[in-house]
């Protein structure tokens, strides 16, 4: 390090910022046992109908006869619905790294860069909601842009409509692109996801992928996951 380059600060009100959009984003209850429900796949080639159970983000059961990539889609799917929406404090996640904040104005809001995580993680935060996610992975960097939050009954907020773009940077083009609509459900005072849409373009062409959620039950409180580890490696994570 230069006499002329100074080490980044952890800035305060780059946590201010942040954690304020952690609060009002929806998360389920603590302690949330989990839920089973009625599942329906849809994609390009018919529709299968089928089960699951979350006890957890990594703990999911899938009742569905479908070919093994539908089966991982329709696994890392739930896995990152309900991962973002379980309960986790903001010191548990990104309260956890130095933060920075970029001066100037953006459509999307104000800049927060991360300093010292692995990703070069950089957010964007407009009226107290996280509007963009930044995140480079080896040769792969990735955007997030939420378009649209929808409320809940107490006042916090869910994405609806958010798109992720994914660019080769030794090649220096976009290689991916993924537009998702999302769905929730009251169910006992806990919204639970109904339906996932994915509209994903590529240099293949176009493919369509969905999962609708039916007759939620609450799971018993005895079937509550223990010691969740809080996933921050999903390419996905957060959205929201």
């Amino acid at each position: 390090m230069t006499a002329e380059t100074k080490a980044p600060v952890n800035d305060p009100a780059a946590h201010e910022l942040l954690r304020g959009a952690h609060q009002v984003g929806y998360r389920f209850p603590a302690g949330f046992p989990g839920f089973r429900a009625a599942l329906q796949f849809t994609n390009d080639q018919g529709r299968t109908s089928g089960t699951v159970e979350v006890n957890a983000p990594n703990q999911i059961t899938l009742d569905l006869d479908v070919d093994e990539a539908a089966r991982h889609w329709v696994l890392q799917e739930m896995a990152s619905i309900v991962g973002h929406r379980w309960p986790a404090s903001y010191e548990q996640q990104d309260g956890r790294y130095s933060l920075s904040l970029e001066p100037g104005e953006h459509p999307l809001g104000q800049l927060i860069r991360f300093n010292d995580d692995r990703f070069a993680s950089a957010y964007r935060v407009r009226g107290g909601r996280l509007t963009q996610i930044n995140r480079g992975m080896g040769k792969m960097r990735f955007t997030i842009n939420i378009m649209e939050h929808v409320p809940v009954d107490d006042g916090r907020i869910v994405p609806s409509q958010f798109s992720v773009v994914y660019w080769d940077t030794d090649a220096g083009r976009l290689i991916r692109a993924d537009a998702y609509t999302d769905r929730y459900v009251p169910v006992e005072g806990v919204y639970l996801p109904a339906l996932r849409r994915v509209i994903t373009a590529t240099d293949d062409g176009l493919t369509v992928q969905e999962m609708v959620l039916t007759g939620h039950e609450i799971l018993p409180e005895s079937a509550a996951a223990q010691d969740v580890p809080v996933n921050r490696e999903h390419p996905r994570s957060r959205a929201g």
